[in-house]
């Protein structure tokens, strides 16, 4: 695929988030994108909204991470996007719904990056993952599906548009030191103070700790390098809720630190 091509396709996206059209199956040359592409188109969305040098990328995000997700999707891996420091908020923000074509909230554990990661072994442990990890936080990722037909749904298509990720709200860090692997972490999802949900850690493949080596291939193969500071979000322990006006959602994942974030 040609940039002029991609930098067409990226242009077409960009009328479509200013005129609220649906979201819309990636086609290139009459046939399916593949995540190669896709991940081209991404990088120039992303370059765009660098542009003005008064953003940076905070982090990452890992999307499709149960098997059934990506069977559906006909893929055998996750797929990732970019985080942006604008879109980051801490716990009791609130999130304008009226900004988003259809605004969704994923409850995740969020890993933060305490040095740089080097080439990892395929027989990595745990024990050597969690040591480049220096706090962790329960955390909402904030996505904005435009309105998607989930009866038609290709990865390609959803990572070309940053793995729809818009942000995410973080809960108070605290150490992993009392976590262990990070599996087996009960999740919690309130709305308005009655629970809506359950979940664990657990379901997001083998465990956030895979989700963090698999991301930080991703990120060596692109040419990047996770950095000290930023936030590796590990995917949705819970079903994505399309937030309500007015609603308090409050996730709670074992014993961390609640996270909330009220729409309006």
């Amino acid at each position: 695929m040609h940039a002029d091509q991609v930098r067409a396709i990226v242009d077409g996206f960009e009328a479509h988030v200013r005129n609220r059209t649906r979201f819309q199956l990636y086609r290139i040359d009459n046939r399916p994108a593949t995540l190669d592409e896709a991940y081209a188109i991404q990088s120039e969305i992303l370059t765009r909204a660098l542009r003005s040098g008064t953003d940076s990328v905070a982090g990452y995000k890992v999307g499709l991470t149960t098997g059934k997700m990506q069977q559906f999707c006909g893929v055998n891996e996750p797929i990732a996007g970019r985080i942006l420091k604008s879109g980051v908020h801490r716990s009791g923000a609130t999130v304008r719904k009226s900004d988003f074509h259809r605004l969704g909230i994923e409850s995740e554990l969020a890993l933060h990056i305490g040095k740089e990661i080097p080439a990892l072994r395929p027989d990595t442990s745990a024990q050597e993952l969690i040591g480049y990890v220096d706090a962790i936080a329960a955390a909402f990722e904030v996505i904005d599906d435009r309105d998607a037909d989930y009866a038609h749904l290709e990865a390609s298509s959803i990572a070309a548009e940053n793995s729809w990720n818009r942000g995410m709200v973080l809960g108070e860090p605290v150490s992993p030191a009392a976590f262990g692997d990070l599996r087996e972490l009960e999740g919690r999802l309130l709305v308005n103070g009655t629970q809506v949900a359950t979940g664990s850690s657990s379901d997001v493949l083998s465990g956030p700790l895979f989700i963090l080596a698999w991301i930080a291939g991703f990120a060596r193969a692109s040419g990047e390098a996770l950095r000290p500071g930023q936030w590796i979000m590990t995917g949705s322990i819970i079903p994505t809720k399309f937030a309500v006006e007015g609603d308090t959602y409050t996730f709670q994942l074992g014993s961390l630190p609640a996270v909330t974030v009220r729409i309006r």
